[in-house]
């Protein structure tokens, strides 16, 4: 799976339309996080158009059983597909990650601008200070 670490924004970029299953994506990030743990703790962009269709609630649980300690302050993964029904995936993925919001955004530089909006929110917000 084709995917970008960059270090100076504290952002994982990752795309699944790049491998044919969900067992690739699944097995391409546990090793990421295996390696490296504190991507658990930055924010994500996951492209997904198309989606690979065999992902399921298995390779979810698998991921959530690997997943490294919470972050200490809520990082976000955007997804980027036109699936007008992932939203709903992504809602049940907020339970399974602690401090971890799932959002679905039309393109790459909506999903820049949404992690740079929830970052900019929470350094100006009250609890940050």
């Amino acid at each position: 799976m084709h995917y970008e670490i960059d270090e100076e924004a504290r952002i994982l970029l990752f795309d699944m339309a790049s491998v044919r299953s969900a067992d690739e994506v699944l097995a391409t990030v546990m090793s990421l996080i295996a390696q490296r743990p504190e991507l658990c703790a930055w924010d994500w962009i996951a492209l997904g158009d198309p989606l690979p269709d065999d992902a399921s609630h298995e390779h979810l649980a698998k991921l959530s059983a690997a997943w490294g300690k919470p972050p200490a302050v809520e990082a976000v993964t955007a997804f980027v597909t036109p699936d007008a029904f992932f939203h709903l995936w992504a809602k049940v993925m907020d339970f399974q990650f602690v401090r971890r919001k799932h959002l679905v955004v039309r393109d790459v530089a909506a999903a820049r601008s949404l992690i740079e909006r929830r970052r900019n929110a929470r350094v100006g917000s009250p609890s940050s200070r």
